[in-house]
């Protein structure tokens, strides 16, 4: 009989470490750090064009990324001692993406809006830009003397970006036209397609070197966004948030310089 309750005993704590072991390796299996690092590359998720944030040039016959968050990308596979692979989308393919798995962040000038941290999680803030108007420069005079002439005009911003709802307050009789991607939006006030269009400060200054014969209005508005952060899935464990953090809190001077560094290497052809 004591033989019996031995061996009992023996299975019971053999199946105790066992599960116990099974446990450990599930919660490192379920870490976002040692997911990315066990794969040995980060996926980054951002927009293709969004100057001087993100933008492509061609090199040696290849499509290449460049721009200030690129710079903030490196300066996390680094510290999550990975490579990199960015994966370029429109602005609505964006959160999609990081839900599903398709990318394990995306840093593409991103604002943690309370729509978009329902469905996503956010570093602390980057950068904070501030919002203007550009129109064709034979409006400027009139536009600048009384910026409410764009009242009921038609104003163009990127969809789903910071400015959208702040010109949907600031001008709500206006007609809001959107689109997907920053060139877009020069291209139809060009073509007379809009009155206006309202993105920050560092774009709207590469554009008017693009787009001579636009200018760019004395109005200023910061949204009512806190600024651009990095985000990741709901289900992003605490080591990952904490070392892109490290990365955010180091670099926000540094952002700056890249922004303006940026500004000045965009192609303008």
């Amino acid at each position: 009989m004591k033989k019996r309750f031995w061996y009992l005993g023996s299975i019971l704590l053999v199946m105790l470490v066992f599960m116990t072991a099974c446990g450990s390796n599930s919660n490192s299996s379920s870490s976002s750090l040692k997911k990315i690092q066990n794969k040995g590359t980060l996926t980054v998720g951002m927009i293709s064009s969004n100057p001087p944030y993100e933008y492509q040039v061609n090199k040696d016959g290849k499509q290449e990324t460049k721009g200030a968050d690129v710079k903030l990308i490196k300066k996390i596979a680094k510290k999550l001692g990975v490579k990199y692979k960015i994966k370029t989308m429109d602005m609505d393919g964006l959160l999609p993406a990081v839900q599903s798995g398709k990318v394990d962040m995306l840093v593409t000038s991103l604002s943690p809006t309370a729509e978009r941290k329902k469905g996503a999680t956010f570093s602390k803030v980057y950068f904070r830009s501030t919002n203007t108007l550009v129109v064709r420069k034979s409006d400027l005079n009139k536009y600048n003397k009384n910026i409410n002439n764009l009242s009921e005009s038609s104003i163009a911003v990127i969809n789903n970006s910071t400015q959208q709802p702040m010109i949907e307050k600031k001008f709500p009789n206006a007609k809001l036209t959107k689109f997907s991607k920053v060139t877009d939006l020069a291209l139809a006030l060009n073509n007379n397609k809009v009155d206006a269009f309202s993105i920050d400060v560092p774009t709207a200054t590469i554009l008017l070197r693009q787009n001579p014969k636009l200018a760019m209005t004395s109005w200023r508005h910061k949204d009512a966004s806190s600024g651009a952060a990095v985000a990741m899935s709901k289900s992003t464990t605490k080591d990952l948030i904490k070392k892109v953090n490290q990365v955010v809190s180091s670099n926000k001077s540094n952002y700056e310089k890249w922004v303006q560094q940026a500004a000045k290497n965009v192609p303008t052809n």
